[in-house]
């Protein structure tokens, strides 16, 4: 009985496939930004999700898992997410959780790999330009940054 338990629940498990591509354990975020947040998914997964930071580590993050944005439009694959109003945290061991929505932050569709956000000094520079739209019905920072690769090649 108990096997045919844990089939079952990975079975539900695997239903949903978002799958959180950047950040993670190779690419990070930084203190001044722009911090990309990318993902697959497949047809049968939500339209839409929550995208939550978190850390376990409190002295890292004292208030808790931070929601970036309320309502994100899964279909778009990625969005450019702006600081919370205190900043961006600094340190390891960071994750991007998406959540079915903001008032059921634990139930998640995907997370992220670990990943650090680090400082950059005012040397630092991006060389990535995004044009962004403001998620409607939004109350947090993110916006959404939609088919950059078209914008600089349209013939893609």
């Amino acid at each position: 009985m108990r096997s045919s338990s844990v089939i079952f629940l990975a079975s539900i498990a695997s239903a949903f496939a978002y799958q959180v591509t950047a950040p993670g354990d190779t690419q990070g975020w930084t203190t001044a930004g722009p911090n990309y947040l990318t993902w697959v998914r497949v047809d049968t997964d939500p339209l839409n999700f929550t995208a939550v930071l978190t850390n376990q580590n409190q002295a890292i993050m004292p208030q808790g898992p931070q929601v970036l944005n309320a309502l994100v439009d899964g279909t778009s694959g990625s969005i450019v997410c702006n600081p919370p109003s205190g900043g961006w945290p600094q340190g390891s061991g960071f994750r991007v959780n998406l959540a079915a929505d903001a008032e059921h932050l634990d139930t998640l569709l995907a997370q992220s790999n670990q990943f650090n956000i680090n400082s950059t000094t005012s040397s630092s520079s991006s060389t990535t330009k995004a044009s962004t739209i403001s998620t409607a019905n939004s109350d947090h920072s993110c916006s959404i940054y939609h088919q950059l690769r078209h914008q600089h090649n349209p013939h893609q």
